[in-house]
């Protein structure tokens, strides 16, 4: 009985309902929200890697975390100069002190120019350090709103799902009431006809109402 599945909603007959029109929109909302989001949800992901990595690599190791960035350390153009300075200050010193040239001459140089290279060296970590901390708190940053991105993804998908799902509840439910209202109608319409068969009018009127349920 083709005719009944169409008539109470079986068949193609709900093409148009209300809740195929509205998900031909919602069907869209995953694309569209995966497009937009999905940049900074990778690029977060990515971020989040490269910051945990860096990390670790701190606590597990710091003084080889230390003497790797060190590895890039070239005395500075301001080293070679106060050097030079400092040389030729204590050498004028020493030869006036009458100690020029003698091992006491030398350990002082060797102490002063040791000092200073040590704060060139110091110096060089701190800006190194520095920088590093500025990209972890750049990667942390992409980190944060790839973050974001992925709960605001989560919220989008989950309102869509809900939004069809409460479609899909309310078209079941008109659907329901559909049958239930037909089939009122048709227990009355054969009742009417059975009773007006039997009894004319007030046949007609007792039957509608046995079989129509009011």
């Amino acid at each position: 009985m083709g005719w009944l599945n169409k008539l109470f909603g079986g068949g193609h007959g709900d093409s148009n309902s209300p809740m195929n029109a509205a998900n031909q929109y919602l069907n869209q909302i995953p694309g569209v929200a995966h497009q937009g989001y999905d940049p900074y949800v990778n690029a977060g992901l990515d971020a989040s890697s490269k910051t945990k990595s860096a990390y670790e690599s701190m606590m597990e190791d710091p003084t080889g975390f230390i003497n790797k960035l060190m590895e890039g350390y070239k005395p500075s153009e301001g080293y070679q100069f106060q050097k030079e300075q400092l040389t030729k200050e204590l050498g004028n010193t020493a030869a006036a002190g009458g100690v020029a040239g003698t091992p006491l001459d030398q350990l002082n140089q060797g102490e002063a120019v040791q000092k200073l290279l040590s704060g060139d060296m110091q110096q060089f970590l701190q800006n190194v350090l520095g920088r590093y901390d500025t990209g972890l708190k750049g990667e942390e940053g992409v980190a944060t709103r790839g973050y974001d991105a992925s709960g605001n993804l989560v919220d989008a998908l989950g309102s869509a799902l809900n939004q069809q799902g409460g479609l899909a509840f309310q078209n079941q439910q008109q659907k329901n009431q559909n049958k239930n209202d037909l089939w009122s109608m048709f227990g009355k319409a054969l009742g009417a006809g059975i009773g007006g068969y039997f009894g004319g009018v007030p046949g007609a009127t007792a039957g509608a109402s046995v079989f129509g349920g009011k």
